[in-house]
Formats: C-alpha cells, sequence, structure tokens
C-alpha cells in the first residue's frame, strides 16, 4: 500500500484511443452528408460532443482520484464527489455492459434517513489499473483508515 494521499489519474492511451475513434466517426460523417443528411448530422454531433469530453478530461486536474485517510474524493469533468470511508461497506467489481468497473456498496444505516435511491455506486474510470486491482487497493485504504 503506497503512502497518503495517494492519487490516481486516468489513463492517457484510453483516452487518445477515444480521441481517435472519435475523431474517425466524425471524419466518417463529413463524408457521408451528401448520401445520408440526417445519419450524418447525428454521427457528427454525437463523436463531436464526445471528442469535447475525451479532450477536456485531458485538461490537468480535470480529473482523478484521490484516496486520503478521510476517504476518497473524485473528480471527473471538474466535478468534485466525496466519499467517506464510513459510507461504503466495500468495494468490488461488476460487468456494466462489456465494461468491468469497481461498484461500492452504500452503508444501508446511512440510507435509511436519505433520499439516495441506490444502494450502490461505481467510479467513471479505473484509473490506469485493472478494476480488480483498484477494487483491492480501495479495500486496503478503507480496512486501514475505517478501523477506531
Amino acid at each position: 500500500m503506497q503512502n497518503s494521499p495517494l492519487l490516481l489519474k486516468p489513463s492517457k492511451i484510453k483516452s487518445l484511443i477515444l480521441i481517435l475513434i472519435s475523431i474517425a466517426f466524425i471524419v466518417l460523417g463529413i463524408l457521408l452528408l451528401e448520401k445520408n443528411m440526417l445519419i450524418a448530422m447525428l454521427n457528427i454531433v454525437f463523436f463531436g460532443i464526445g471528442l469535447i469530453i475525451f479532450i477536456i478530461n485531458q485538461l490537468p486536474n480535470a480529473s482523478y482520484l484521490k484516496i486520503d485517510e478521510r476517504g476518497i474524493e473524485m473528480k471527473n469533468l471538474f466535478r468534485i464527489t466525496f466519499i467517506p470511508w464510513q459510507a461504503v461497506n466495500r468495494f468490488r467489481t461488476k460487468y456494466i455492459f462489456i465494461n468491468k468497473m469497481v461498484v461500492f456498496d452504500i452503508d444501508p444505516k446511512l440510507l435509511e434517513n436519505s433520499k439516495m435511491k441506490s444502494k450502490t455506486g461505481a467510479f467513471p474510470d479505473t484509473y490506469g489499473m485493472s478494476a480488480q486491482k483498484l477494487a483491492e487497493l480501495l479495500n486496503e485504504y478503507k480496512n486501514k483508515f475505517s478501523t477506531p
């Protein structure tokens, strides 16, 4: 286990691949403009928005996962979410469509008087690690910092 605080960043290679795929589909949409205007425009708009999001995610401090003794601070597209260790029962992996993600179970005691509807949360990225390794790392930190 590394020292606290630990700062994890999203994989640059994964983001670069998504940027290249978006550019390829935008070019494909431009080439389709004369044959099918509606599909071409939908293609350009959809993948154009994706391209903007992937580029913004590459900006410094736009996205990270910070782990420390208080809990987890997740920043995605400049929006910060803080999850204290006491709010989480455990971290595990789960397939969502074809993507293996790290999910966490929220402590049921916190949901009794809360407006939260979901008992499970998920991370938007695996931050350059496999989902299994990230879940194990988060469980290690939780065990270290949750015990009184």
